[in-house]
């Protein structure tokens, strides 16, 4: 089945494909397991050369640390967050992937 993923300007502007695509990832990954919350949180931090991600979601709890090395910083500074939501339509469902300014 084909899922329609869309972002907005500021991930756009802010996030680099590789990013995108692993949070993506992170998201199908996810959920493909059992009752999943429609809403992703993903809260980023980049130390010297290490990337380290938190993916969250609040029902049910869940919490995932990832640390990724020979991590080369972008001159662009990364959001702390990103949400990546779930929508939910009649016949269909859609992800939004957005900075928590632009919710």
């Amino acid at each position: 089945m084909k899922i329609n993923r869309y972002i907005t300007r500021g991930i756009s502007e802010q996030l680099s494909l590789n990013l995108q695509i692993l949070l993506w990832n992170m998201v199908k990954e996810r959920d493909n397991q059992d009752h999943t919350d429609y809403l992703h949180i993903f809260k980023l931090k980049e130390d010297e050369n290490i990337l380290s991600i938190t993916h969250e979601q609040e029902q049910p709890t869940y919490k995932l640390e990832y640390h990724y090395t020979n991590y080369v910083r972008n001159q662009n500074a990364l959001p702390k967050k990103v949400y990546v939501i779930r929508e939910d339509d009649v016949d269909t469902f859609y992800y939004v992937m957005l900075l928590p300014e632009e919710y």
